[in-house]
């Protein structure tokens, strides 16, 4: 398997496995998953335009903010969320930050149409 395939179905594994547990009722769960699935989305994004894999989050963030200032932005206003569930309880805020931010970044033309219509569901 590819990469580019590899990252997007990172993406709808984390992102479908986040809804189901939330359906559940775990939502500390479904918040961490949806965090990574954010992650995976931008990396597939970074990957899809430009070739490029980020090795960890500082680099991911150099790059987002070098390349795709708009998405940067947005990605950095949920850091918070995202780190806040390492120690605090997570809720139906944090998921509902974290999935918007996913749905504006799916709105990108270089999103495969696969990951757009499970998000927009």
């Amino acid at each position: 398997m590819d990469q580019k395939t590899e990252l997007k179905n990172t993406f709808l594994e984390e992102y479908s496995s986040a809804v189901l547990l939330k359906g559940m009722g775990k939502v500390k769960s479904s918040v961490i998953l949806l965090s990574k699935a954010l992650f995976a989305l931008c990396d597939y994004l970074i990957f899809t335009k430009y070739s490029l894999l980020p090795k960890n989050h500082g680099e991911r963030f150099r790059i987002l903010e070098l390349k795709e200032k708009e998405i940067y932005v947005l990605v950095d206003s949920v850091w918070a969320k995202y780190t806040e569930t390492y120690s605090h309880p997570s809720g139906e805020e944090a998921y509902k930050i974290l999935n918007k931010a996913i749905l504006e970044i799916a709105k990108n033309g270089s999103i495969d149409s696969e990951i757009k219509e499970m998000v927009e569901k």
